[in-house]
């Protein structure tokens, strides 16, 4: 009787490869060989310091040869439909926020460094990320807690 695995992906139960040196953990399928090469290059980015610059480097290259903005006008100039589609829907936003307050387009929920009434904020360095409730900044250890009004920060 010939060893079998179970396919970590499908759950398929298939005859084990005599020639994957170590434990195999998915069958041959092709979605499955695709998720085991996405779990590879995950584990290898977050533990392998050369991979990981490797990895980046490339991207900073890609990105190098192929600016945004080059990007964007090309789209634009060969999808005129894409460009009025946009141009409407964007003015019917703005006409939609013209008796609002807040700026036409951008984010109202983003920290203002001007002050809003009488509610005091404080940007704190966090240590420890468990049982936090605050909101994270940016993925930085920092957060941004909702004073109470008898505290004084300085």
């Amino acid at each position: 009787m010939t060893p079998t695995i179970t396919c970590l992906q499908c759950g398929a139960i298939v005859p084990r490869n005599p020639r994957v040196k170590k434990k195999q953990k998915y069958c041959s399928g092709i979605e499955c060989q695709k998720l085991r090469r996405i779990s590879w290059k995950k584990k290898a980015y977050a533990k392998d310091k050369s991979y990981r610059r490797k990895h980046l480097d490339t991207q900073a290259t890609w990105r190098d040869q192929r600016p945004v903005h080059e990007y964007q006008k090309q789209y634009r100039a060969s999808h005129p439909e894409y460009v009025k589609r946009n141009r409407e829907l964007q003015r019917a936003r703005n006409k939609k926020r013209q008796g609002a307050q807040e700026p036409m387009i951008v984010n109202g929920n983003s920290l203002s460094l001007q002050p809003s009434g009488d509610v005091t904020y404080a940007l704190i360095q966090v240590k420890k990320l468990k049982d936090c409730k605050w909101e994270l900044v940016h993925g930085c250890n920092a957060g941004i807690i909702r004073a109470r009004d008898d505290l004084a920060f300085s």
